[in-house]
């Protein structure tokens, strides 16, 4: 177990981060406007304009915020950006990839490979090129992500920039800061509240000197989450006559007047969802259907869920069915066709893409298998749950590879950050070489034909990798 350090030692530490994060928002800066996107679209749009509901009648105020569907926190640092726009006549998509260009030279740059570094408990920095793999697969799987006002990032940066607190600092004023980043995370995607009980173990466990300075950094932590969740929770009861701290996730044109119970149902129909501009194509949905989730609707006669409780008994009586869906949902996504949430054209070639990520997973399952985990201390165990139990609540929705992300960032960071020094191709024998080389074209082709079978249930015409 690393021993805490002082925020001086930390800055120091995390120093030799900053020339590569710098270069990475340069970069994003010079990309962003030339990827072909021209304003803000459909889910971006929508956190754009609710942030101007702080305003209302010449007043700025917290409970003027009167959205059931999304919580507050993201609004709110968007909402500064809001009325500058609205004075300079800037278009919005301008500040979607300034503040996206900040967002990913922190994350990839800095904080995950900071994060890595204190939860292995290596003194040393990570080198520059592990650093600059990692950033680099994360401009080529999702780099036109960060055009856009989506919570998918921040809420994500958020959780671990609380870990990287959790895990170092075991002062008042950190704790509390973790405690923020917690809630914060929550509010902006409320599938983060499941890994909160596991954030709250990653502190419970650090080896205080006694017993009362645990309780003092649990209290810390749960004043800093109240911080960001009070707020929230006089909105509920101000604008909604619910007195409760949590994201409602509420919409009344829903049949089920809940927007994850509403994803639910649509998970048994489609495999996958994407999002397009493609005007060629029928829809703005893409939908990959699920043929055995169509028939056991027929067969169930499932209009919707009125209950968590009525899903889960489906689940019990076709225990195999729900196996390979919620496997086909996982490979789906993890299964990233473009590099972006809004496609501009559905049939190109992403044979390449897709090559670049099964390739990512087969390196990280390679250092997976060598890895001694049971020299693992329990909260490093934990820290790895505050990040993948979030993607659990997914695997029944009509899934996104957003929805993943964590996964997926954690997939890289374990090829880049964890490939061990010593393997190199002149210290392998031959024979391993061909073995690991002929897995690797069955891995490869394996993944390819899941992909393409899934792409070829797309609803309006299938689509070809290549």
């Amino acid at each position: 177990m690393p021993p805490p350090i002082s925020p001086r030692q930390a800055g120091h530490s995390f120093r030799a981060y900053w020339p590569l994060t710098l270069l990475i928002l340069v970069v994003y800066l010079v990309y962003l406007p030339f990827s072909g996107y021209a304003k803000l679209y459909y889910d971006a749009l929508d956190y754009w304009f609710i942030s101007i509901y702080f305003h209302h009648k010449g007043s700025i105020s917290l409970l003027n915020y009167h959205n059931s569907l999304r919580g507050y926190v993201l609004p709110l640092l968007l909402f500064p950006f809001r009325i500058v726009q609205f004075y300079s006549g800037v278009p919005p998509i301008v500040f979607g990839r300034i503040l996206g260009a900040i967002s990913a030279a922190l994350g990839f740059g800095w904080l995950s490979p900071a994060l890595w570094q204190v939860v292995r408990g290596q003194a040393v920095p990570l080198s520059w090129p592990r650093r600059l793999a990692f950033a680099g697969l994360g401009f080529a799987l999702w780099r036109d992500y960060f055009n856009f006002t989506l919570s998918d990032f921040p809420a994500l940066w958020a959780l671990g920039l609380g870990l990287l607190l959790l895990y170092r600092f075991r002062s008042f004023g950190w704790l509390m800061t973790a405690g923020v980043c917690i809630a914060a995370a929550y509010n902006i995607r409320p599938s983060y509240l499941i890994a909160a009980p596991f954030f709250v173990a990653v502190q419970w466990l650090a080896p205080y000197g006694n017993s009362r300075q645990r309780l003092v950094g649990a209290a810390a932590l749960m004043l800093g989450a109240a911080l960001v969740l009070a707020p929230q929770w006089a909105i509920n009861r101000h604008q909604f006559g619910q007195n409760t701290p949590v994201v409602l996730s509420y919409i009344e044109a829903l049949e089920t007047n809940n927007l994850y119970r509403e994803k639910m149902k649509w998970g048994l129909l489609h495999q996958k969802l994407e999002t397009t501009l493609d005007r060629s194509y029928p829809d703005q949905m893409m939908i990959f259907r699920d043929v055995a989730g169509e028939q056991l609707i027929r067969d169930e006669q499932i209009t919707w869920f009125a209950s968590y409780a009525d899903y889960f008994q489906l689940v019990l009586r076709h225990p195999f069915v729900f196996s390979k869906m919620y496997a086909q949902r996982l490979f789906n996504g993890l299964d990233v066709q473009y590099p972006t949430p809004y496609i501009r054209k559905i049939y190109v070639s992403s044979a390449g893409l897709a090559w670049l990520n099964y390739t990512v997973w087969f390196g990280a399952i390679l250092v997976v298998l060598q890895t001694p985990f049971r020299r693992w201390p329990l909260r490093r165990w934990l820290v790895l749950a505050v990040l993948l139990v979030p993607c659990l609540p997914m695997l029944p929705m009509s899934m996104e590879c957003r929805f993943l992300l964590p996964l997926h960032l954690l997939l890289y960071a374990t090829l880049c950050f964890g490939w061990p020094a010593e393997w190199r191709f002149s210290t392998v024998s031959r024979r391993r070489l061909l073995l690991v080389a002929a897995t690797y074209v069955v891995f490869i082709g394996l993944c390819f034909y899941a992909s393409a079978s899934a792409q070829a249930t797309l609803e309006f015409g299938p689509r070809s990798l290549w």
